[in-house]
């Protein structure tokens, strides 16, 4: 269906600490917005990863927000 643009960042924050993650994703989101009203989508999706360890082997994961602009003009983080 619809087509949405997806940012990519690497956060220092855990993926299991699911409240910090929201607020930064929220902070991202302000500027972010912009280039996704630019694209002319509805949609813009956030994707945080966070990587344990050094050197060249590293464990990562990683958690995604989805934004949507409601028929009203209103931009709203979709919980799952």
């Amino acid at each position: 269906g619809e087509t949405a643009l997806v940012l990519n960042y690497e956060t220092e924050i855990s993926i299991e600490n699911l409240e910090e993650l929201k607020k930064e994703a929220e902070e991202v989101w302000t500027i972010f917005r912009y280039d996704v009203e630019k694209a002319k989508t509805t949609l813009g999706v956030i994707r945080a990863s966070h990587y344990e360890g050094t050197g060249i082997y590293r464990e990562g994961k990683g958690y995604g927000f989805v934004f949507k602009k409601d028929k009203d003009g209103n931009w709203h983080r979709e919980e799952k």
